[in-house]
């Protein structure tokens, strides 16, 4: 049944009865809309978390381990927090594929160790340093179910979409209409449209394989874009600071959100490049959108968990 023969069905109900019926007939709706609702939003939250497994587990077939792709080229960071990620102490892993749970699997399976050893062959042991480029699973939730709200009729960008991961996250938990991936890698052109292709959501999903400082036009129309960790890993610091005057010139669109991990005012400081940070964007405080995420994720509204806070929400101004 469509919508459409819903309504009408649900008027004809009401003509059907008397007066006297009609009234109480309404006010069990009125008394029961909010739990049906709740109830109907469970089996739809249900239904895309296990469509997003199936995803999750498609595109682990698809990528290598480390979720690294030998076409790309990373390049640790010279200054800040990520300055760590020495080659030899440091794991690549995509948090969209393999969660916590995941990682200990692999690490008991032989596949991945949490640790290195500074002298070999003793129990001299540090841990590693695990480094991801996506979101996961329970970052999407969080930015697509708590943080943005109603997306119906929006327009959302996803710069360096990599795996695709916002994509299929902003596809099964929001109305966006449109919903944009720009990637410059092929292979991972590829891999998202491989999943677009066979979970059918090209009626909603596009991807171009465009340097993001092409893409005006697409910037220009993004009412929600996302900057995951996007830029510090994969292109030098010259070009970085183009790439951020050239967002800072384009996104523009008043009222619009960006969402990004780490904060715009860190990933400026860390290339020392200075724009009027005040005239563009206005950071929205996030801290009671967690405790309730963090109710629901993770049953403690008060637990403290960093995938949530490191992620920053500004409204252009």
């Amino acid at each position: 049944m469509d919508i459409s023969t819903a309504i009408e069905g649900f008027g004809n109900i009401c003509s059907s009865l008397n007066n006297e019926s009609a009234f109480k007939f309404l006010k069990w709706v009125k008394d029961n809309v909010d739990g049906l609702i709740e109830k109907q939003t469970k089996a739809s939250e249900s239904n895309s978390d296990v469509v997003l497994e199936s995803i999750r587990e498609d595109v682990r077939t698809l990528l290598p381990l480390a979720g690294v792709m030998p076409s790309e080229n990373i390049q640790v960071p010279t200054i800040g927090p990520n300055s760590d990620c020495d080659s030899q102490t440091t794991e690549h892993i995509d948090a969209f594929c393999y969660d916590d749970d995941d990682i200990d699997n692999l690490c008991d399976a032989g596949q991945m160790s949490r640790n290195y050893c500074t002298d070999c062959g003793s129990r001299n042991v540090q841990p590693l340093t695990f480094i991801t480029h996506s979101a996961s699973v329970k970052q999407i939730k969080y930015v697509f179910r708590h943080l943005l709200g109603d997306l119906r009729g929006k327009t959302l960008m996803d710069v360096g979409s990599r795996t695709g991961a916002v994509l299929y996250g902003a596809y099964l938990m929001s109305e966006a209409s449109c919903i944009v991936g720009v990637e410059i890698d092929p292979t991972f052109c590829q891999v998202q449209n491989q999943i677009i292709s066979k979970y059918q959501l090209q009626d909603r999903v596009q991807v171009y394989q465009q340097d993001i400082q092409n893409c005006c036009n697409l910037i220009q129309q993004a009412d929600v874009m996302v900057l995951n960790n996007v830029f510090e890993f994969f292109i030098p610091q010259d070009t970085q600071k183009s790439i951020w005057n050239f967002l800072y010139q384009n996104v523009r669109n008043k009222g619009s959100y960006i969402v990004t991990v780490p904060s715009i005012r860190e990933s400026l400081q860390l290339i020392q490049l200075s724009l009027d940070l005040d005239s563009w964007v206005q950071e929205i405080p996030t801290g009671e959108v967690i405790k309730k995420a963090n109710l629901l994720l993770n049953g403690d509204k008060d637990m403290e968990d960093s995938e949530l806070s490191e992620i920053h929400l500004y409204q252009v101004v």
